[in-house]
């Protein structure tokens, strides 16, 4: 099953796929605004996550009832690779979601910047497992689908184009030495420097991106987000935050009497902080990486925390 997340507006154009599904019709043909606001800045300094190891771990997750577990994808269930596309799931993540979805008390969701179509090419196999995606228009069949028209303000509207060769030009410009990458969504685009070999350099040319992006946006008053995060800088819509989308499917299934017993999600950047913010005080956050986050709970790598999930698998 797949669902998409993004810049959600009413709009007459707007198509679901299926309507049997945690996200009920009538609340995303409304206007969605995070209640926090459009704009969000993470003060993650001071902020120290506790480690997670087997044994707490243990004692956290009850066995009994149903639980969910969101997890994103890149950083978190699977290890970043120089470039995006290369970051494809390894035999190793593909047997712990086949052994997460053999599980009928555990409702998985992947949710991620990750296009539909990324996601449904290497997870549709998993009947059981929610796929949570960057707005996208190219899914058909048992999956969720929004068409924006042409007259709205979505990605794929003149100015949307016109913001974007805006930012692709300045991004090009901190692309001219090796290991530097652009990569396209549909609500926005990303610099990646990973690749960079001094990474001294790449967080100073990160910086210098950032400064002129910001100057950029005021001065021809885009009305874009600007984030800086694990080695990548992204100009995006105002959308919502995959806090608010983890939310509202937690707050759906209460509502309909059916509470989750337990939640995990698991993120490693900052725009998996909105999760971590938006989680209620008994679910279990962990960060993937440093300890500097809103989460309860970190783990160093995506080894360490596919390692815990074969122990909510088995």
């Amino acid at each position: 099953e797949l669902l998409t997340w993004g810049k959600i507006k009413s709009n007459p154009a707007f198509e679901l796929g299926c309507s049997d599904d945690l996200f009920l019709e009538s609340n995303l043909k409304d206007e969605v605004i995070s209640p926090r606001g459009e704009e969000l800045t993470w003060m993650l300094e001071g902020l120290h996550a506790q480690p997670l190891d087997a044994q707490a771990l243990q004692r956290l997750w009850p066995r009994s009832n149903t639980k969910a577990i969101f997890l994103d994808y890149d950083g978190t269930l699977r290890e970043f690779e120089s470039q995006p596309e290369l970051a494809v799931p390894t035999p190793d993540v593909h047997r712990l979601l086949a052994a997460l979805n053999d599980r009928h008390d555990l409702v998985v969701h992947i949710i991620s910047g990750r296009d539909a179509e990324f996601l449904n090419h290497h997870f549709g196999i998993y009947n059981r497992i929610k796929l949570i995606a960057e707005h996208e228009r190219r899914v058909a069949g048992r999956f969720q689908v929004w068409r924006p028209d042409s007259a709205s303000r979505w990605t794929e509207s003149s100015s949307s184009a016109s913001w974007k060769r805006l930012v692709r030009q300045e991004m090009s410009k901190a692309s001219e030495i090796d290991g530097c990458c652009i990569e396209e969504k549909a609500s926005g685009l990303v610099w990646h420097y990973r690749g960079v070999a001094d990474e001294d350099s790449g967080v100073a040319l990160a910086s210098s991106l950032v400064e002129r992006l910001e100057h950029l946006k005021t001065a021809n008053a885009l009305d874009v987000k600007i984030t800086s995060g694990n080695k990548m800088v992204e100009v995006s819509c105002r959308n919502v935050t995959k806090g608010d989308v983890m939310r509202r499917i937690c707050d759906d299934r209460a509502a309909l009497q059916e509470p989750f017993e337990a939640v995990l999600v698991a993120g490693d950047d900052v725009s998996d902080e909105s999760m971590f913010q938006a989680a209620a005080h008994n679910f279990l956050t962990i960060k993937v990486g440093g300890a500097d986050s809103h989460a309860r709970f970190y783990v160093p790598n995506p080894a360490e925390l596919r390692s815990l999930l074969w122990q909510l698998a088995r």
